[in-house]
């Protein structure tokens, strides 16, 4: 028998341990390109070298967008994951109908490039105007969502101010929906047509926004209720007092923050008991506040001259974050991001603003009782200073200069744009920035990159977008008399545009 023959035993065993070293072999060169895959490795057919690669994502808004990469078509749309090797790229996404939007950036090896906030915006963007004003409009403003907008129309004389109220998720409709609403008769004080209203905020419920009405002689404060207007009410006779300003407590109208400049003190005031508590702050030079309890502010109180200090102000307890030169505008904010809260503070005449994150679990830690800046962004005489409206960037402005930092990357951004803007740039998202740059609605990303101008305007703010930002809604010059016209500028194009 075979198996009892020593030498066919002997051949069989050699040829068991060959298989056995080649499946290992196997194993082990598998092992290997899956080790080295999930570390960002890859092999090159051409070369037969291995290189290092990164990931990246591109999305668009539209979607659909062709991605090119050095210039190469590499026959995929938005959005896409791609695995590239180590290196210098140029990003183009272009799509029949839309402007090419372009970035150069580095991919490191093991590393992750998302480049998902892309905006693409139409080469010819079509013109709607929806309804021309005699004279420009007071105010006009959006609530939060996007979804109303309103309109003081000042040709309507009255009593009160009237307001034309857009529903924009209407606007693809041949007549979109708008109503009339305004304040109650005599609920202003002195109300003429030397009065002006400018806008504080609005609260999350997006019926109520916090107006401040300026007169001969004095200004005031109203809480106008767009949903139920004979709910709105004058928060100075309500409260008698003559604030400086007021903020809404929590983004509710339910509680109010009201602040006086002369003695710098912060009261909480109730608004269903019509109560005004205690002052919770006092020799406050500025303050910002965020959700519950939890404030940021400046004061000269106890600091040398030409110094102030950066404080916090904790449900009741009080926490010094820094100290810096005194100056005219003070930029001071806070937000949560991905789960860490940041602070910056900083004034015009220090030129920069120190960024803190998570700083309470330092000043409360009994061993430190000090926080320490992570990053110091500076812009000298920056005179405003926020967060993006996902709270991914701080930017600072002063005029044309911007700087910018970047909480996701830890990048950072200083740079100018090349025409004199009218007013601050806001936040058009997350991402980009929008105003108005010689008459014309100017947007561009974070970075500066990719400026977009999409046609006329006579609002600083550039314009305003509804929910699905499908429209732009902005004023413009009537051509045929003195007024102004409401125009619907629709950023699609092409395919994207809606059937007829």
């Amino acid at each position: 028998m075979d198996y009892l023959d020593p030498r066919k035993r002997r051949y069989y065993n050699v040829r068991l341990i060959v298989g056995y070293v080649l499946v290992a072999i196997v194993i082990g060169l598998a092992t290997v390109i899956v080790v080295y895959g999930a570390n960002g490795y890859g092999f090159n057919t051409k070369t037969g070298q291995i290189v290092e690669n990164g990931l990246l994502f591109v999305d668009s808004k539209p979607g659909g967008a062709e991605i090119f990469l050095n210039g190469v078509d590499k026959q995929t749309a938005t959005s896409a994951r791609m695995i590239l090797p180590a290196g210098n790229y140029t990003l183009t996404l272009k799509k029949p109908g839309y402007r090419d939007w372009t970035r150069t950036f580095a991919l490191n090896g093991q590393s992750v490039g998302r480049y998902v906030y892309p905006f693409l915006f139409p080469v010819n963007p079509k013109f709607t105007n929806l309804r021309t004003y005699k004279t420009a409009p007071g105010i006009i403003t959006e609530s939060p969502s996007r979804h109303w907008l309103l309109v003081e129309n000042n040709s309507l004389s009255g009593q009160s101010p009237v307001f034309n109220q857009y529903d924009t998720t209407t606007l693809d409709k041949t007549q979109p929906a708008v109503t009339r609403v305004s304040l109650p008769a005599n609920l202003l004080t002195k109300y003429s047509a030397a009065s002006k209203l400018t806008v504080v905020e609005w609260s999350t419920d997006n019926n109520n926004v916090l107006l401040k009405h300026t007169y001969p002689g004095g200004s005031e404060f109203i809480v106008f209720d767009r949903a139920k207007p004979s709910e709105s009410f004058n928060v100075n006779t309500t409260f008698s007092v003559s604030p400086d300003a007021v903020s809404l407590y929590n983004k509710s109208v339910s509680q109010l923050y009201i602040y006086d400049k002369t003695s710098g003190t912060l009261r909480l005031a109730n608004v269903s008991d019509q109560t005004l508590g205690q002052p919770i702050i006092k020799g406050a030079l500025a303050y910002k506040s965020y959700a519950k309890n939890l404030v940021i502010y400046v004061t000269a109180n106890n600091e040398p001259a030409g110094r102030v200090a950066a404080k916090i102000w904790d449900n009741g307890k009080v926490y010094t974050l820094f100290e810096f030169k005194a100056g005219r505008y003070y930029l001071i904010d806070l937000a949560q991001y991905q789960g860490d809260f940041y602070y910056f503070a900083g004034s015009d005449a220090e030129g920069r603003v120190n960024i803190f994150k998570n700083p309470l679990n330092d000043l409360t830690d009994t061993a430190t009782g000090k926080a320490i800046a992570f990053l110091s962004l500076s812009l000298p005489g920056a005179a405003a200073g926020s967060f993006s409206d996902n709270a991914q960037f701080i930017g600072l402005e002063n005029g044309q200069h911007f700087a910018v930092y970047d909480l996701q990357t830890g990048d950072a951004y200083n740079y100018s744009v090349k025409d004199p803007l009218a007013a601050n740039m806001e936040w058009m998202d997350g991402d980009r920035y929008i105003g108005e740059s010689s008459g014309a609605i100017l947007v561009m990303d974070y970075d500066g990159s990719n400026p977009q101008r999409l046609g006329s305007t006579n609002l600083p703010v550039g314009g305003y977008f509804s929910g699905n930002y499908n429209h732009l809604l902005t004023l413009v010059p009537d051509s045929k008399n003195s007024g102004v016209i409401l125009q619907d500028v629709d950023m699609r194009a092409g395919t994207d545009l809606p059937k007829q």
